[in-house]
């Protein structure tokens, strides 16, 4: 996507409905404004990226890697992108997905190869392709045969492209504020006033229709998600079945206007989902399926209809969304949603003022988006009030914490992805981009995301490309940084300095990626190394000198400090041994979890591999939250317990558990513990009543929203009995927060058990009925 500025929400809305300009899936929709903050002070020196002065020009540094900290396998999905420049860049380059998506992809036809570009040029029907392939069956195979893992999307517009033709015909429709340079009669659908837009065009002027399977009386043309699917299917065989549930579908009002002409809609957005995500299982059973693919940071959090949020008790859309679809999953008793997805372009400030000098800096301290505490967003899109009234420190992105954090107390289980990120301010071919990709994939892997794929993907004539290498391909024999992320901090910039570690499976290679970000100073750095003796290092360094070419160095015996030149990214292959290796490693399950204030929540320590046993000991923790241990004792068969307790202050805090293996090995793994507003609660009337069997009781309960940034009408409650039947599972609150359900009682005397669940954006308030059988 663009850095284009939009400077309020009304402004970004009005953009999303009727503009035509272009970007990464198409939408131009990643909207930033001027300067409302500028970096604060990085994190503590428990977190990742630890800094205590981000502006200072470290020209010292030191760097502390500890293998028995923070261990976790990284993701092989991490390293992705979208429209390589052709097969054989795919395998130089070690790209592990690839993404057939996009605007693009949303009106893909499968039979005729074309799809509408909608909104990006003149809504126009156009032959399809990616790297050589107008045939998706194809384009798996040969994404297959690159080495890679493709990632398709399954449209869920009912609209695809013809072979030919375009939405807004200028003599169908009369005069328009632009037209096609190469097509004068393609329209761009708005009026020559240049802000009414075109209504009650006919959607088979450019398309045909696209329906779940054939049924009597189709319109010719017609084209069908169930045999598509299953030619899909067939096609990724063996490999995982990755499937983009649409694309950006919170913007399909604006993007897609000429099928779509009404912004989308929280229920519809929820039911489109479901429906689609459902059927695809039905016709391939082993889809893996990512969801919502939202566009940007306003709609993680809004619907484009501004009275939405509203009508929903004032839950932000993600929350909201998932919790939908965790809950129907609840009632149908299997999973809709495999992987949680998002796009997530690091929003920016205006650049059309900056120097190129202030664009390079911005692209290298932009990343603090994804990972950093204490980095105050330099985008009005997020440094603002209004795009959310939940969620703590709303100014800080801390974008894959906060978002795994919601997971991890939504839906438990369910992984992580961004399907589109970049953030080239300079220009994708600027050294610069190339510096903060390899930033990016640093931060992917280290924050435990499970797949990414870049908008778009490197191109070989850039020096990014090279930065995607050295990680993929560092010496042109396919070899990559190891696969176990491992603690490696320091104490420099984060906006000037970034450190990352892995360990290979056998112990015995350490890779160590150091980028000085720093145009002008070289970084001394001082390497402190715990649990593993290094040997032997040979760097491989990508630098301004030779920003086409990975450069390496003979193997050299390891020393301790080390000098990186200004603006270089440096892998160090460092060979060596652990004079102790862990028995079994573990995992907190989860490490970063979303709490209401004052709220309690349980860790479930698990061992992740290995046969040892592990001992936890004493947690510590930033002052706010509360960590005791309530089973320390951690086997192949017993996982062990961890009550968190959270203060009263929203905010984000750090904590530490160390342990000891039965082999004497001492582990630490740290999370995160994002503390929300106080919860909503609930007053009930109906418990405590009798009656005989088969009796109907009355049960109710009034959502009290509080202080929990949310409200009282709209809101979704979930009821659940241990017997008899319930009128409704699912209710919606009336305007005055009011939610019935009528309980059957059953044949059998005794107690029977109700349970009414708030949202988990309200902050999951309970309330529990025990009604009596005569």
């Amino acid at each position: 996507m663009t850095h284009q500025m939009r400077y309020t929400a009304a402004a970004i809305l009005v953009a999303l409905l009727f503009a035509n300009s272009s970007s990464g899936s198409g939408s131009g929709l990643h909207a930033t404004a001027p300067a409302a903050g500028t970096g604060d002070v990085a994190s503590t020196p428990d977190s990742p990226g630890q800094s205590r002065n981000p502006n200072r020009a470290a020209k010292a540094v030191n760097v502390t890697v500890d293998v028995l900290r923070d261990r976790h396998a990284i993701s092989p999905y991490v390293y992705g992108g979208s429209y390589p420049k052709d097969a054989a860049t795919i395998t130089d380059s070690g790209l592990t997905v690839v993404r057939w998506g996009g605007n693009a992809t949303s009106r893909y036809n499968w039979k005729t190869f074309t799809n509408n570009a909608a909104a990006d040029w003149y809504f126009e029907d156009f032959g399809y392709t990616e790297i050589g392939d107008s045939d998706s069956v194809k384009y798996i195979q040969d994404v297959k045969a690159a080495g890679s893992n493709p990632l398709m999307t399954m449209v869920m517009l009912p609209w695809v492209a013809k072979t030919s033709g375009w939405s807004f015909s200028v003599a169908k429709y009369g005069a328009q504020c632009g037209a096609d340079p190469y097509n004068s009669d393609a329209g761009d659908g708005v009026q020559p006033d240049c802000q009414t837009a075109i209504t009650g065009n006919d959607p088979t002027d450019a398309n045909v229709e696209l329906k779940d399977s054939p049924q009597s009386g189709d319109p010719p043309g017609t084209v069908y998600r169930d045999q598509w699917a299953a030619a899909l299917a067939t096609a990724f065989g063996s490999a995982p079945h990755f499937y983009n549930m649409d694309n950006e579908i919170d913007i399909w009002g604006g993007t897609h206007r000429d099928v779509h002409p009404n912004p989308s809609a929280y229920d519809e957005m929820r039911d489109t989902y479901l429906a689609e995500a459902g059927a695809l299982k039905g016709w391939d059973p082993n889809a893996i399926r990512f969801g919502p693919v939202s566009c940007c940071w306003w709609f993680y959090w809004n619907g484009a209809n501004n009275n939405d949020k509203g009508a929903h008790a004032g839950v932000d859309f993600l929350p909201w969304w998932l919790n939908e679809v965790y809950w129907q999953d609840q009632l149908t008793g299997t999973r809709s949603v495999d992987v949680f997805d998002i796009h997530a372009y690091p929003d920016g400030p205006d650049t059309s003022g900056y120097t190129q000098a202030q664009k390079q800096a911005l692209s290298l301290r932009i990343y603090r988006d994804y990972w950093d505490p204490k980095y105050v967003s330099e985008s009005s899109t997020i440094n603002q009030e209004w795009a959310t009234f939940i969620q703590p420190k709303k100014t800080i992105p801390f974008r894959i914490p906060r978002m795994r954090a919601l997971l991890n107390m939504i839906y438990p289980g369910t992984r992580l992805s961004f399907t589109e990120w970049s953030a080239a301010f300079a220009g994708e071919s600027d050294f610069s981009t190339a510096l903060a990709d390899a930033d990016a994939y640093g931060i992917l892997g280290r924050e435990r995301m499970y797949l990414a794929s870049r908008w778009v993907a490197p191109d070989p004539a850039n020096p990014n490309y090279q930065a995607l290498k050295l990680f993929r391909n560092y010496d042109g024999r396919h070899h990559t940084f190891a696969a176990t992320s491992v603690s490696a901090t320091n104490d420099g910039s984060p906006n000037l300095f970034s450190s990352y570690a892995a360990l290979d499976p056998t112990g015995t290679t350490l890779t160590l990626m150091v980028i000085n970000k720093n145009p002008q100073a070289s970084v001394q750095t001082q390497f402190a190394v715990n649990g593993f003796t290094p040997k032997r290092v040979t760097t491989y360094t990508l630098s301004p000198k030779s920003p086409n070419k990975i450069v390496a160095s003979s193997q050299k015996p390891w020393t301790s400090t080390r000098r990186f030149a200004p603006y270089t990214a440096t892998l160090l292959v460092v060979t060596g041994s652990m004079p102790g290796t862990p028995s079994a490693d573990w995992d907190l399950n989860p490490d970063t979890i979303m709490v209401p204030a004052r709220g309690t929540t349980t860790l479930q320590p698990k061992i992740v591999s290995g046969s040892g046993t592990v001992t936890l000991g004493t947690p510590q923790s930033d002052s706010g939250i509360t960590l005791v241990v309530t089973q320390p004792n951690l086997t192949t068969s017993q996982d062990g317990s961890i009550t968190v307790t959270a203060g009263s202050a929203p905010g984000f805090y750090h904590f530490t558990v160390p342990s000891t293996d039965n082999v004497g090995v001492a582990q630490n793994q740290s999370g995160w513990v994002v503390v929300g507003n106080p919860p909503a609660t609930f007053s009930k009337t109906g418990d405590h009543q009798k009656g005989a069997p088969g009796s109907k009781l009355n049960l109710s309960v009034i959502l009290h929203a509080g202080r929990s940034g949310g409200s009282a009408a709209g809101g979704t409650v979930l009821f659940t009995t241990d017997a008899g039947t319930l009128s409704n599972r699912l209710v919606t609150t009336d305007s005055s927060g009011n939610a019935p359900v009528v309980l059957t009682l059953p044949a059998n005397a005794g107690a029977v058990h109700v349970t009414a669940e708030g949202q988990f954006g309200l902050g999951h308030p309970v309330a529990a009925f025990t009604e009596t059988v005569e």
